[in-house]
């Protein structure tokens, strides 16, 4: 689930950059994780459960644990839509080609 094709099947856009391409979408998976975790917090809260500090940290800790591969795929998404644009006279040539 984690891994990146190298090109495009259709297109034959080159999705792999440099090695330190990566490096960006480790802070955005950072930004999405805390996002996250407000919202598991805020969550708790508004469900009324009387965790704890400990109780309500272990919840946010398993959550985080158990959603890391999409929160993973996610950052590199969006760490890669603001470097690829999608061109729709592409799209149709690989549609057609297809």
């Amino acid at each position: 689930m984690n891994s990146v094709r190298d090109t495009c099947p259709k297109c034959g856009l080159k999705y792999k950059m440099e090695p330190s391409f990566y490096f960006g979408s480790m802070y955005v998976s950072y930004g999405v994780g805390v996002a996250l975790a407000i919202a598991v917090y805020v969550l708790t809260l508004l469900l009324g459960l009387d965790l704890g500090i400990a109780g309500i940290f272990g919840v946010i800790i398993a959550t985080l644990v158990l959603l890391m591969p999409y929160i993973g795929a996610i950052s590199k998404s969006i760490w890669a839509n603001f470097f690829f644009k999608y061109d729709g006279e592409i799209a149709q040539k690989a549609k057609q080609n297809a």
